[in-house]
């Protein structure tokens, strides 16, 4: 469900779900059916849906029975169904999805290649319509080898008397485990994750399994099936679905997308490497590495380098300004002593000898300059010529007198 909503809900974030939890696993029979059949009539018999997803065996079983005189026509997804039989949709319109069938050939291959001195495997799981049709795929699957080990079977059997068989299995066993759910001795139903934790803790023999939410919980791992990827895969055909595709152009039936999965450490306790692994295998609680486990030291460390940084930093910075503090108050100084050298340079200051007759003055070097010379190198001061009103008179009067 997680799986399948989160993929339809990115890509169509409006759509309207509604759930009916048929809880198949808690009740069954006859009359559980009845009751179910009346109440999906009652509830949707009048209304219209663009889409039913299906999950699981059972609420399969009831649309490929009564999807008709419930629903119409409305396409389905479904996935979830175990060991599918393709024939069962042959001739039927607008039903797609997906095969759940697990890899339990493959996950032997693993037990074989990671225990090669097995001699013995017992397989633990439930007397459900789930549980039986796994059973029925194990059972195909072991036919290889059966000359390599033996196989029993434990099946529906309640939780204190499994804990007491493998409490007595041999050193060269293996135990193989899919239960959807077991029961304690008083009949209460136990979820398939805490069954397994006791029968993984009271064991000496390595336990694999074949679906995902068992990782994590005692099993070293196996070819897993993934239930989220599962819904996901179907949520895509949804969507292409509710886009305007027909159901009748997508595959019929998809294949069981499953994977790798191991447990790091189960496989430390039963000494199984991840070298020994199929490439591209998936691994949880993995030791942290060098890093991560030091990582406080290491923080430390750094943290201290840095501190020290920042001390010869600072130190440097107190330097430096103290360094450019004198170093500005001496170009204050020479400045100071520039501009007043500059002021003097163009002041006439002192003494100046004058020719009383021909007015030149006499300079530093004792020779003399025109008065207009001296005077403009200096100070800012620039010369022009002109006549003055007595002088022009004065030089008219000598004009005109040389003249007559």
């Amino acid at each position: 469900m997680e799986g399948f909503n989160s993929v339809l809900l990115k890509s169509l974030p409006e759509t309207e779900i509604q759930v009916e939890y048929l809880d198949s696993k808690h009740y069954k029979g006859k009359d559980f059916d009845n009751k179910v059949l009346e109440l999906l009539r009652f509830k949707y018999q009048q209304r219209h849906f663009d889409l039913i997803f299906s999950a699981d065996d059972y609420s399969f079983d009831i649309l490929d029975r009564h999807r008709q005189s419930i629903f119409g026509t409305t396409p389905v997804v479904f996935c979830g169904t175990n060991s599918f039989d393709s024939s069962r949709i042959l001739n039927k319109h607008g039903m797609v999805g997906i095969d759940e069938r697990p890899s339990f050939n493959d996950t032997l291959d693993l037990v074989f290649r990671h225990h090669p001195t097995c001699r013995n495997i017992v397989v633990i799981h439930d007397d459900s319509i789930t549980g039986r049709l796994n059973g029925s795929e194990f059972r195909k699957a072991s036919e290889r080898f059966e000359k390599r080990a033996e196989f029993s079977y434990l099946v529906g059997r309640r939780l204190d008397d499994l804990v007491g068989q493998v409490k007595q299995l041999q050193a060269n066993s293996v135990i193989i485990y899919f239960a959807s759910f077991v029961e304690d001795k008083t009949g209460e139903r136990v979820s398939s994750g805490e069954a397994l934790k006791m029968i993984s803790a009271s064991s000496s023999a390595p336990v694999y399994g074949g679906w995902e939410f068992n990782l994590g919980k005692g099993i070293v791992g196996g070819r897993l099936i993934n239930l989220h990827e599962h819904g996901a895969v179907a949520a895509t055909m949804a969507v292409r679905i509710l886009r305007g595709e027909s159901p009748d152009s997508l595959p019929r039936l998809s294949p069981s997308p499953n994977q790798y999965m191991f447990d790091s450490a189960e496989m430390k306790r039963f000494r199984v490497l991840e070298s020994q692994l199929p490439a591209g295998s998936m691994v949880i609680n993995k030791p942290p590495g060098y890093l991560w486990t030091y990582r406080v030291e290491i923080l430390e460390t750094l943290s201290g380098i840095l501190l020290i940084t920042l001390a010869a930093i600072f130190i440097q910075l107190v330097k430096s300004r103290k360094t450019l503090k004198a170093d500005r108050d001496k170009l204050a100084n020479q400045n100071s002593e520039l501009e007043d050298a500059l002021s003097k340079v163009k002041q006439l200051e002192g003494l100046i000898s004058i020719c009383m007759y021909c007015k030149k003055i006499q300079n530093d070097e004792k020779s003399w300059q025109q008065m207009e010379t001296y005077i403009s190198q200096h100070s800012e001061a620039q010369f022009t010529h002109g006549l003055c009103p007595q002088c022009f008179e004065d030089l008219k009067k000598g004009i005109t007198t040389k003249t007559t």
